[in-house]
């Protein structure tokens, strides 16, 4: 699938889907701006010209092992995605066909290839986020909106990277989040948020 578009509505339209009301906001104030241009824009950007860049401009970009995709780049990684799991259907013969009131829709990734995916459900406005295993094919719930997956995604880049709660960084993307979650990261010791975070769940997206 080859789409030409710099903006999300753009890619919204080659994909015939609707991001998150939340995905829509930020990136509406500026912060997935670098998203309209190419991956290695990007990198050549952060390298080069790190004096100048505000890490806060970069929504997700320092986010623990989770690189947004270039809107650009959604439409082959989406096509990948799909070629991925049409391949696990040879593997796994048990397996009929991917169920239709299931589609996915990759939206970032990490460094070994695993997709952060929307979960788009026939009955469901929000969608929700699994993971896809580039090398297991499995396929785990991860978060069950955007917002629930930026807080986790939060909390685990505190914990990993030892960032401080109240950086620049971190309150950028806080700002984001519900009311309740605020509260909990205000109120209680990120450790322990950390300690009692929900263990992935398997997902069967398939027909047998």
């Amino acid at each position: 699938m080859r789409c030409e578009f710099m903006e999300l509505r753009d890619v919204e339209i080659c994909l015939g889907i609707q991001f998150p009301e939340l995905f829509h906001t930020i990136n509406n104030s500026g912060m997935m701006d670098y998203l309209r241009n190419s991956r290695e824009w990007i990198e050549d950007k952060i390298a080069n010209d790190m004096n100048y860049v505000w890490r806060g401009d970069f929504f997700g970009e320092w986010m623990g092992d989770c690189w947004l995709f270039a809107f650009e780049n959604l439409p082959s990684a989406c096509d990948e995605l799909y070629e991925c799991l049409n391949f696990d259907l040879k593997i796994y013969p048990e397996r009929q066909s991917i169920n239709p009131l299931y589609r996915l829709v990759p939206f970032a990734h990490r460094i070994s290839g695993d997709k952060y995916c929307f979960l788009y459900e026939d009955v469901e406005q929000e969608p929700k986020i699994v993971v896809y295993g580039h090398d297991t094919g499995d396929v785990d719930l991860w978060a069950t909106s955007f917002e629930e997956f930026l807080y986790f995604q939060i909390v685990v880049e505190v914990m990993d990277k030892d960032r401080e709660i109240h950086s620049d960084y971190i309150k950028a993307h806080i700002q984001w989040l519900n009311d309740a979650h605020k509260r909990l990261l205000a109120e209680t010791p990120t450790k322990d948020i950390w300690e009692q975070l929900p263990e992935p769940q398997e997902l069967n997206i398939w027909t047998f």
